[in-house]
């Protein structure tokens, strides 16, 4: 039996926020967010045992006072509270507010922003699926994410060090994994001095059968790859290298594209989009008169207009559209600004599921909730 910081009694094995921040962050990765986003653990302390968690669109004071009355001292929200360098935390300020309730009543705040709109499990899929999209792929693929490591292994230890770094993540895709490329050649050296060599003598050169590994990587695992393969590598110092590349990650990236099961004219399109989003009203340009090619992007996604429009898409659902933006892509593309809280809130169910998925691996007594408030500060007048 444990206990938490709060006097809560555990019969299962507690969970503390680092160790709930590890996991979420295999299926949500920081490292996809974009730079100078503020994802991650905002508030609190990562040896805090979870009691409870709620999950929520923003941070509001509503959503504060609900996790206490809910029990709940992890709060899991998509846009973070804190963006820019705070001057003072006082009462005097919205911000200023919230954090200090949060702390003193001892509640954690983690922000999975970006990171969340770029994986295929996150708002942009489960947007897409909402209005009927299939086969699916990322709209924008991220760049600069990618790396090549190559090693250089003696021709009988090259499945043991191969299998080390696949199980670290490298040569993992969607529909593939222990995915590497080998060519056999000749490696020379010669120890000096202290060296204790793997193979040959001291002062003598020599000549070894090896393996070049190559297997692709992402940036954020190359770390615990390298780790991996050092640790499972025969040879005292190791020879290795390791390539950027300028590929795209298919596999992470903001927006989604694919088609409708049927062609839509834009009348039918419209209101299909309308009733299940679930929203009162949207603004639109006009476009094709014939929509199947459609594109999403939850939140502001108008710098992925021309993404869309190049991948052949009829259509486009996102949100905080400029009135010259619509002008532009007038006729060429149906915009649709259907709002920002709109277009992510959905995801919410999503992210209830897959952290309920990794309480219940570690066997936790934590209860997930899903926030019944409504943080959307836009309201419309009919």
């Amino acid at each position: 039996m444990s206990r938490s910081t709060n006097g809560t009694f555990f019969l299962n094995p507690p969970v503390t926020v680092k160790e709930f921040q590890k996991k979420f962050e295999k299926i949500a990765p920081p490292a996809i967010a974009w730079k100078g986003d503020n994802v991650g653990l905002q508030i609190g302390r990562e040896s805090d045992i979870i009691t409870n968690i709620l999950v929520a669109l923003d941070m509001t004071m509503d959503i504060a006072v609900e996790a206490k009355k809910k029990k709940a001292n992890l709060i899991i929200v998509h846009h973070p509270l804190l963006f820019h360098p705070l001057k003072n935390i006082t009462p005097g300020s919205r911000v200023g507010e919230i954090v200090l309730y949060l702390t003193e009543q001892r509640i954690n705040l983690y922000a999975a922003h970006t990171n969340l709109d770029s994986v295929k499990w996150g708002v942009n899929f489960v947007l897409a699926k909402m209005l009927t999209v299939k086969n699916l792929s990322v709209l924008s693929p991220l760049k600069e994410s990618l790396t090549k490591v190559v090693v250089f292994v003696p021709l009988q230890h090259v499945e043991r060090v191969a299998e080390s770094m696949h199980d670290a993540g490298a040569g993992t895709f969607s529909k593939y994994d222990t995915c590497s490329f080998r060519t056999e050649g000749t490696g020379t050296f010669r120890g000096m001095r202290d060296a204790q060599p793997f193979l040959g003598e001291v002062g003598k050169l020599e000549r070894a059968q090896e393996i070049r590994l190559e297997m692709l990587c992402e940036t954020w695992k190359i770390n615990a790859v390298l780790s991996a393969m050092m640790k499972a590598h025969p040879y005292e110092e190791v020879a290795y290298d390791i390539y950027p590349l300028s590929n795209k990650n298919t596999e992470y990236g903001l927006g989604a594209i694919g088609d409708l099961e049927r062609p839509l004219t834009e009348k039918q399109f419209l209101a299909m989009a309308k009733k299940r989003l679930g929203v009162p009203a949207f603004r639109f340009s006009k476009g094709p008169k014939t929509i199947q090619r459609v594109a999403v992007c939850g939140g502001s996604g108008s710098e992925l207009i021309n993404d869309a429009v190049n991948r052949g898409a009829d259509a486009m659902i996102t949100a905080d559209i400029k009135y010259h933006t619509f002008q532009e892509f007038e006729g060429r593309i149906l915009l649709i600004d259907a709002g920002h809280y709109e277009t992510e809130h959905h995801v919410l169910p999503a992210v209830k599921d897959s952290i309920k998925k990794i309480t219940e691996k570690k066997k936790s007594s934590a209860k997930i909730f899903m926030t019944e408030h409504s943080t959307n500060p836009i309201h419309y007048f009919l």
